[in-house]
């Protein structure tokens, strides 16, 4: 993936945009913004670009292992 990396407080955070989320689930663009904007999925908006941080993408996908996660609008 290609991962952001940005610096603070002598501590690297590795940052996925929203193609990363596709190539690394196998969505199409528009279902990856959608669920970037979902309510359940840990991401952050600046201006009208989406993120989520690596550590909190790992979490969310060991959260929903096994389960159906619905994308709501």
């Amino acid at each position: 993936m290609d991962k952001l990396l940005v610096s603070a407080n002598d501590k690297e955070i590795r940052i996925l945009k929203v193609s990363d989320i596709q190539q690394y689930l196998g969505l199409g663009r528009d279902r990856a913004y959608a669920l970037m904007r979902s309510a359940g999925f840990p991401s952050t908006r600046i201006g009208r670009t989406y993120f989520v941080t690596a550590d909190n993408f790992e979490k969310w996908l060991n959260d929903y292992k096994y389960k159906t996660f619905i994308l709501q609008e």
